[in-house]
């Protein structure tokens, strides 16, 4: 009978050359195990010869295994046919999520990610990049599609047979991130495209749904019975009766929100892809209630006004506002008050403006603690919430004021924000900034001559 010191002793033997190869040959029998144990739900199965369909997009509501099913989508395509047989394992795919490090814990590391699927994937990071790789040589090169560095590590990517774009509407570069994988999709005789994401109607996946070549499978947090009882209830409880109950939970594309002060349309028709130079720029900081709050959001907006002045709907001559950056997002005071004194550095920004009804009065004395040389002021809010926001769509709608690129959550925020519900922080911060530059300040409009 073999102990477990007669198994230290063989191992302690063994040179290192025999212990990797010991080490592949468990991973292989793991995933073996484990490959035939899966139980996928109908929409995290792919369509049969998806590869001359040219996209399979999955849209799912909270916890459906959106990441699970392209990731078990993408393990059975490295352990089948060669895409291209001159190449080492046969297979160059990439994986594109809203980060890198969303791509690395989620659609790698992450339990649903290929890691749980195939055990012997390894994340290895080189001069070139970060890359999920398989023993017998192929290879997925991870992206993100955050920021504009992303966007050309994008462009000079590497051609490809297989791209995965996990949580697709939530990339703030999704046209980009599409534009320029699509130009490096030109391996094997059928190269294709794999998504998954909670379905948002950004213009980009509108018209990815109603494209011939897209393949779409929907499915309902309520029917992922895999998902543990107490979860689902949970998800189920957090959204039933809002609008965004078809959206989160049942994965539908929703529309435009009945009586939201802005639309989807509105945002893709006064969205732009550049900000032009800038007379005045500023950080709006739309803080939680006290200092010690972190289960609210923490409101970041970057925005500016432009030098020159452009007509808008009405002819009239005017600066624009632009909505450059969102970098609100749950964090502790200090941490806000230091991404919000970053931004200020960064953009070369006037002021930072924050907002100190709800007992934000903390804000001022942090922002002086971090950085005392900052341009601080803050602003009261007298009047309610759609008093205050209704005369900030209104520039929208004159066309003189725009989103730069794409700011997903903030942009779901105001096409789905309806007068009288509480208003979130990110649409409370956009607000305050446009307010303080467009409709604070005299003087920034001129008749059309």
């Amino acid at each position: 009978m073999t102990t477990l010191d007669d198994l230290d002793e063989r191992l302690a033997s063994m040179s290192p050359e025999e212990l990797a190869l010991l080490e592949e040959e468990l991973r292989a029998k793991v995933w073996a195990k484990r490959w035939g144990r899966w139980q996928p739900y109908p929409w995290q199965v792919a369509p049969e010869h998806i590869e001359t369909l040219g996209w399979w997009l999955q849209l799912g509501g909270r916890g459906t295994g959106k990441t699970d099913g392209c990731a078990r989508y993408m393990v059975e395509h490295v352990n089948g046919p060669p895409c291209d047989p001159r190449l080492k394992g046969g297979h160059r795919m990439a994986i594109v999520a809203p980060t890198q490090g969303d791509a690395v814990e989620a659609c790698v590391n992450g339990p649903s990610g290929l890691k749980g699927h195939d055990p012997r994937v390894m994340l290895r990071t080189t001069a070139g990049g970060t890359f999920a790789r398989w023993p017998s040589g192929a290879e997925a090169k991870l992206f993100g599609a955050h920021s504009p560095d992303d966007v050309e590590r994008l462009r000079a990517g590497g051609n490809r047979c297989l791209v995965w774009m996990e949580e697709a509407a939530a990339m703030r570069r999704l046209s980009e991130a599409i534009t320029h994988s699509a130009m490096g999709l030109r391996i094997g005789s059928r190269p294709h495209y794999i998504a998954s994401t909670t379905p948002k109607p950004r213009r980009e996946i509108r018209d990815l749904v109603g494209r011939d070549d897209v393949h779409v499978t929907r499915g309902r947090t309520r029917d992922a019975i895999h998902l543990p009882a107490l979860m689902r209830t949970k998800l189920i409880a957090q959204y039933a009766g809002t609008r965004l109950e078809r959206q989160e939970l049942d994965g539908e594309l929703i529309t435009d929100v009945e009586g939201a002060l802005w639309s989807w349309s509105l945002l893709d028709a006064t969205r732009v892809g550049a900000m032009p130079n800038t007379a005045r720029l500023v950080v709006a900081v739309d803080p939680a209630a006290t200092s010690t709050d972190e289960a609210d959001e923490m409101g970041i907006i970057v925005a500016g006004l432009s030098q020159a002045y452009v007509p808008d709907l009405n002819r009239t001559m005017r600066q624009h506002g632009y909505v450059l950056d969102d970098l609100s997002g749950r964090m502790p005071p200090i941490e806000a008050v230091r991404r919000a004194v970053q931004a200020y550095h960064a953009h070369r920004a006037d002021a930072i403006v924050a907002e100190v009804n709800n007992g934000g009065e903390w804000i001022g004395t942090v922002v002086r603690q971090v950085d005392p040389t900052v341009n601080y002021r803050t602003v009261h809010a007298s009047r309610g919430k759609a008093t205050r926001a209704e005369p900030v769509a209104a520039l929208f709608e004159q066309r003189a004021a725009h989103i730069v690129n794409s700011l997903p959550t903030v942009e779901e925020q105001l096409a789905t924000w309806v007068p009288g519900d509480d208003s979130p922080d990110r649409l409370d911060a956009l607000v305050w900034a446009l307010t303080d530059l467009m409709l604070a300040p005299a003087g920034n409009l001129a008749a059309v001559a």
